[in-house]
């Protein structure tokens, strides 16, 4: 598997991680801190794959 091909795998991963986080705060009333954290912390993780893969998508111009 390329290093792009996994950087997409670990970002759906990290995507359903979000979603899967975002339905318990839901399901929470939206009341629990430590999973707003969570959503958070899960957000810089994605924004920071999201920018290594476009600096390889860059690179393979």
């Amino acid at each position: 598997m390329s290093t792009q091909e996994e950087l997409m795998n670990n970002l759906l991963n990290v995507d359903l991680e979000i979603i899967d986080v975002v339905r318990e705060l839901q399901h929470q009333n939206w009341e629990s801190s430590s999973l707003k954290d969570q959503v958070g912390d899960l957000l810089k993780i994605r924004d920071e794959m999201v920018q290594k893969l476009m600096s390889q998508n860059g690179n393979a111009d």
